[in-house]
């Protein structure tokens, strides 16, 4: 089987192709399982709340579609067959349920897709533009989303999953992507290129009771894709230093403590958490095509 090997500052990175690859550096030592590998890109992954299930997108029948398997990248499942871009999955909080936006009306709408009887639902929202990057509410009743204006920006709603009581949230001239609630549902994560010229992605939290924002990352650095941990203690996300790659970061919910995960040439991409918090699921490029990779953190990193 062959290896792959790369020396960067006192690092090595062995990957034996579509099983385990791990990465040494000086101070960490993680762990690192490729769950996919096929000529496509497959994203945006997540743990199901029991987790026992992967789910993610991938455009391996030149469509993109939603896509299930066990935690080792086994029984990958395709969950729905059509000619349309079903994109962005996201899970139910406590249901067996999906979140996820397709373009099969043309614009890009909000559906709900029952796991247990396959059912698709349109999440009933009224209002004109692309919808994406939608999410549950811990309440698992509302949800909050993304909304593309005429000018091209991106703006941040929430609404109930039966259309009720629409709210504009952040509303400006700057693109304000991938909302993620907190556990408690008080504030979200985001990240967006305001007060920076439009040059990089900075994250930041809004609290929804006060509706304040307070920037968790640097302007000089392009970060985004941020996710807080179960425990509410860290944040992980992925971050651009110096113009490099995007590479995999862990910060406090405060933005303090940042510390960098992975180390490659590769581009790594879109984190998302284990239920106990003990390991994270990536995308990285591997022979020029995302893949899933599974970071094993051994145990949650205390504050």
């Amino acid at each position: 089987m062959p290896l792959h090997f790369l020396f960067k500052n006192c690092l090595f990175y062995i990957t034996f192709l579509g099983s385990i690859s791990i990465s040494l550096a000086q101070e960490f030592g993680y762990q690192e399982v490729q769950l996919t590998n096929n000529p496509s890109d497959n994203r945006y992954a997540s743990y199901n709340k029991e987790g026992t299930k992967i789910l993610f997108e991938s455009n391996r029948t030149g469509k993109w579609q939603l896509y299930t398997m066990d935690i080792n990248g086994g029984h990958q499942k395709q969950l729905l067959s059509n000619s349309f871009n079903d994109r962005r999955p996201t899970w139910h909080p406590y249901k067996n349920m999906i979140l996820f936006e397709s373009d099969r009306l043309g614009m890009t709408e909000i559906y709900k897709l029952n796991l247990d009887n396959y059912k698709v639902s349109k999440i009933p929202i009224p209002l004109a533009g692309n919808k994406s990057r939608a999410q549950f509410a811990p309440n698992g009743v509302e949800i909050v989303f993304n909304l593309e204006d005429p000018k091209g920006d991106f703006d941040i709603y929430s609404i109930h999953q039966k259309g009720k009581r629409p709210k504009k949230l952040i509303d400006d001239k700057y693109k304000n992507l991938y909302p993620q609630f907190s556990r408690r549902g008080n504030y979200f994560l985001y990240y967006s290129n305001k007060n920076n010229e439009k040059e990089t992605n900075v994250i930041y939290t809004y609290n929804i009771i006060t509706e304040e924002r307070s920037r968790l990352t640097y302007f000089k650095n392009h970060s985004n894709y941020a996710k807080l941990s179960n425990n509410k203690l860290r944040v992980v996300y992925s971050a651009s230093v110096d113009g490099g790659k995007p590479e995999i970061y862990i910060m406090k919910h405060d933005g303090k403590g940042k510390r960098q995960i992975t180390f490659n040439d590769e581009v790594d991409i879109l984190p998302s958490w284990s239920p106990k918090d003990i390991n994270l699921l990536i995308s990285r490029t591997n022979n020029g095509n995302l893949q899933i990779f599974k970071i094993l953190l051994k145990e949650p990193i205390e504050p």
